[in-house]
């Protein structure tokens, strides 16, 4: 469509104040359109909105904001996708044993991922789960944290990940523990980062969505709305895939992996 990407965000998955900033200091700039994951779905309906009057027209992908100000919202179904982590986990384990479950931020659009693994597993009654803990997303973090529920719980039998690089701690903290080939990990996002632990064995299971679809999506609306067309559907919830051992070879999945090459071409 003959449009320049300029992708900005903030250091941390945890700074929201920093993305209100960003994207006011952006609008102030005037580009022809901005596509936002949201890290808080309060937080930036104001420079959202703002945005919108500025006349800089905004999309959501990934992540929306609770006001209808965007012109388009490109999300996933957050709790869905934990949720089928959670009920992954429990076949995992044979519907028993305690787990981990490993968090971005407390209120953020992504706890809902939290949410769904934990209401999953409270399905089975010889299932526990500990407190979630908050983890910025970020690796050295989640491997302190991970590392020291190891220590606390020895008999714990697997943790959720609620994005790729909580899920590179977890998996440092069992290699370093000796554990790895027995802990049950589950995960968001097939990263580039991600598929070596998955290949080797040490995650069982990843929760994709379709990053490509969103954002191929968003800059369609955020055209189409440039040029005065009706944008067809203003709200697509696109659902969240398992990827497993059984089903990484077919071309559904193969699709959805975020490795650098596909994105190149």
């Amino acid at each position: 469509l003959g449009y320049t990407v300029d992708y900005q965000g903030p250091a941390t998955e945890a700074d929201i104040a920093a993305q209100v900033d960003l994207v006011r200091n952006i609008t102030k700039k005037k580009p022809a359109g901005i596509l936002l994951a949201a890290l808080d779905s309060q937080a930036l309906i104001p420079p959202s909105e703002e945005a919108m009057a500025a006349g800089v027209p905004v999309a959501m992908a990934d992540s929306g904001v609770d006001g209808d100000s965007p012109i388009a919202s490109i999300i996933t179904d957050q709790y869905k996708g934990g949720f089928m982590a959670g009920e992954e986990m429990a076949r995992l384990l044979g519907e028993k044993g305690l787990v981990a479950n490993l968090g971005i931020q407390a209120g953020s659009v992504s706890a809902g991922r939290s949410t769904g693994f934990a209401e999953a597993i409270a399905q089975y009654p010889e299932m526990q789960i500990l407190e979630t803990q908050w983890t910025d997303a970020d690796a050295a973090k989640s491997l302190n944290i991970a590392t020291d529920l190891i220590t606390a719980n020895p008999e714990i039998a697997g943790f959720f990940s609620a994005a790729a690089p909580i899920a590179v701690g977890i998996a440092q903290a069992a290699k370093a523990k000796g554990i790895d080939k027995t802990l049950k990990i589950i995960t968001f996002d097939p990263s580039p980062e991600i598929l070596p632990l998955f290949d080797d064995g040490t995650i069982q299971a990843i929760i994709a969505q379709d990053p490509y679809q969103m954002g191929y999506q968003g800059v369609a609306a955020i055209d189409a709305f440039i040029n005065g067309q009706t944008i067809e559907n203003p709200m697509i919830e696109l659902a969240p895939v398992m990827i497993t051992p059984e089903n990484i070879d077919s071309p559904e999945v193969q699709a959805l992996l975020q490795t650098p090459d596909k994105f190149e071409k």
